[in-house]
């Protein structure tokens, strides 16, 4: 998860202007809920 979160920072990190769109923050607040569910197994 913390490399897909770091290479999206990357893609964005030459335009500072632009954010990371909340969609791909959504996607991952998304897998990292089910990461922290599947631990609990």
């Amino acid at each position: 998860m913390r490399q897909i979160d770091e290479n999206l920072r990357r893609v964005y990190k030459d335009d500072q202007t632009q954010e990371v769109p909340d969609r791909f923050k959504h996607l991952l607040q998304k897998l990292k809920e089910q990461d922290v569910g599947g631990c609990d197994e």
